[in-house]
């Protein structure tokens, strides 16, 4: 019987992993999730622990972190709604490699690891979707490689930009809203670089109208001078 959880049947339905399902299969899929909530900070899986759950983030928002040598706190990624994560400890049995942290109130629905593997048994589709989230995700991994050989710090900032449009990005009037919360010391530890440096490449920025700020909810726009110096896709 299917769980009633509202919302939950249309969440699943604009996820990649399950988008080219059908009523019918998404519903089967419902009947193998249970939805946690958890807190703002809580942490959700913690770096060096086996995981043995998929999960789909159905709102708020979740960071993945790692240390630094210098004890300071390294954003890898940060997933909202619609994305997933654990897949990779999950399907390899190896240990988490960072730590997964929620940064607001967060709920997510979560599926064992021998429901996911039934479901990717029998629904090709779910596994031909969870290959191209790899493939998207380890060409991240390699876009985040490249930045921190950048010395520059506009470069680095520009290439956070660039990576949070293709994941958070909406079209706005202006240009495109990053439709996510940005902080001046998040973006630091996204970019390594200090809470100062950022700050005043994020002033330049604005002085030569490529980004807009939105001090309210600490969100971004894209401006068209951000496209016509070719540093956004």
């Amino acid at each position: 019987m299917m769980k009633v959880v509202p919302g939950l049947f249309e969440n699943l339905r604009k996820m990649q992993i399950f988008s080219s399902l059908d009523n019918a299969e998404i519903g089967e899929v419902v009947d193998k999730i249970v939805v946690r909530n958890y807190r703002k900070d809580e942490v959700i899986l913690w770096e060096g622990d086996t995981n043995s759950y998929i999960y789909l983030v159905l709102s708020g928002r979740v960071k993945v972190v790692q240390a630094a040598e210098d004890g300071k706190e390294i954003i890898r990624a940060i997933h909202a709604a619609g994305d997933s994560f654990g897949e990779l400890s999950l399907l390899d049995c190896e240990a988490s490699p960072a730590e997964f942290v929620a940064i607001e109130e967060t709920s997510a629905a979560i599926i064992n690891k021998e429901n996911f593997l039934t479901i990717i048994r029998t629904q090709e589709k779910v596994l031909d979707n969870l290959i191209q989230m790899f493939c998207k995700k380890l060409r991240y991994s390699w876009e985040r490689v490249q930045l921190v050989n950048f010395k520059n710090s506009e470069q680095r900032v520009n290439m956070i930009f660039q990576q949070l449009s293709a994941t958070h990005g909406e079209p706005v009037e202006e240009g495109t809203l990053l439709n996510i919360r940005l902080t001046h010391q998040t973006l630091a530890s996204m970019t390594g670089l200090c809470r100062e440096t950022v700050t005043r490449t994020l002033d330049a920025l604005k002085k030569d109208k490529c980004i807009k700020v939105l001090r309210r909810d600490k969100k971004v726009i894209l401006l068209p001078g951000f496209l016509k110096q070719g540093l956004a896709s």
